[in-house]
């Protein structure tokens, strides 16, 4: 963690992310060939849920990352095996799609969202209170609960947010959640990895153990955002 404060070069690449990106936005209020309408974000319901799309792919692909390296690394399986351990969920999860599509448009926005969002805040918890002693079956059952949680709520909520902007946005709309999303991916990983890297350094105890102490860590923050997300 010391390491990355005094890395002179991170915070120059963050000072001068923050420098373009404020021209950007004032160049953009002045054009009159816009690359991307800012006036989407004047719409509160569309920004909570942006916010919420981006939770949830946040914690997907978080999770998703952690595990694998769990797998091999705490319980010392193969790489095939901490591949494979995420597809059950995945397959059941995508065949349901469909499904969680149709409820959508019966029941309204508020089952699919809520009750995803729910799912995916519930299978954060289960991986984080076993966290230290997670086996092959349980990973492949809890990581079921969250990936039926995400393909549930997760396009759903790109549908609804979209649908509550006006027309003419609904492209910037679009472009956005697709930002948020890529976001999300890389937000994920590196926090994810970051979070279990300050445990493994920590040399107080086997490599194995503080990376389980870390997993573990980094499903109580996912869980976190999951109760975030459930809140917006």
């Amino acid at each position: 963690m010391s390491k990355v404060l005094k890395n002179w070069r991170l915070w120059v690449l963050l000072v001068l992310a923050t420098i373009l990106f404020i021209i950007f936005v004032r160049i953009s209020k002045r054009s009159t060939s816009k690359l991307l309408d800012l006036s989407v974000f004047e719409d509160w319901a569309f920004i909570f849920g942006a916010c919420a799309y981006f939770l949830l792919q946040f914690i997907n692909i978080g999770v998703s990352f952690v595990l694998p390296n769990y797998i091999q690394i705490v319980n010392k399986q193969t790489s095939l095996i901490g591949g494979l351990v995420l597809l059950p969920g995945s397959i059941v999860a995508g065949l349901l799609n469909s499904y969680f599509g149709r409820l959508y448009d019966r029941l309204g926005a508020k089952v699919p969202l809520y009750g995803g969002a729910f799912l995916m805040t519930l299978g954060s918890f289960l991986l984080a209170n076993w966290g230290l002693s997670l086996t092959t079956w349980i990973i492949i059952c809890f990581y079921g609960i969250l990936m039926l949680g995400h393909r549930m709520s997760f396009s759903n909520t790109m549908v609804q947010s979209l649908k509550i902007v006006d027309k003419n946005l609904k492209a910037d709309a679009t472009a956005v959640c697709q930002t948020a999303q890529q976001s999300a991916g890389s937000m994920g990983t590196a926090i994810s990895a970051a979070i279990i890297a300050v445990f493994q350094n920590k040399q107080t105890e086997s490599y194995a153990t503080l990376t389980a102490q870390g997993s573990r860590i980094a499903f109580y923050f996912t869980f976190g955002l999951g109760i975030f997300d459930f809140s917006v």
